[in-house]
């Protein structure tokens, strides 16, 4: 049987408008949050809609916040740095055309402990 959390739900809810409050002094959040705290106490059926509601925009914004955060962490952070490698480095992989061949001759000598451990 699933456990109801719509009390708890609430709590947090009205918790986070007085906190929206104490940071920004906006009197309005006070008074939402005895709204929302004052249904949580007398209507257990409020409370579960309240509480599908606010899951509901919790799904929508999971949706969303992530799309655009890793947006911002790509255009602003992740494409810099590939152009500025791109101007500044050399070919390491041997991508562009001008290479005969992409074998890369070693003068090492091998021996037996160097099978040994590989990595």
């Amino acid at each position: 049987m699933k456990q109801d959390t719509s009390k708890a739900t609430i709590l947090i809810i009205s918790m986070g408008f007085l906190a929206i409050y104490l940071i920004f002094s906006w009197h309005w959040a006070v008074i939402v949050s005895l709204i929302v705290g004052c249904i949580g106490i007398l209507s257990s059926f409020l409370s579960k809609k309240i509480e599908w509601g606010w899951m509901k925009l919790a799904q929508v914004l999971g949706y969303i916040i992530p799309n655009i955060l890793l947006s911002i962490v790509f255009f602003f952070f992740l494409f810099p740095i590939s152009l500025l490698s791109k101007m500044f480095t050399k070919d390491p992989l041997m991508l562009s055309k001008k290479y005969d061949s992409y074998f890369i001759d070693i003068n090492k000598k091998m021996d037996k402990k160097s099978f040994e451990k590989i990595w």
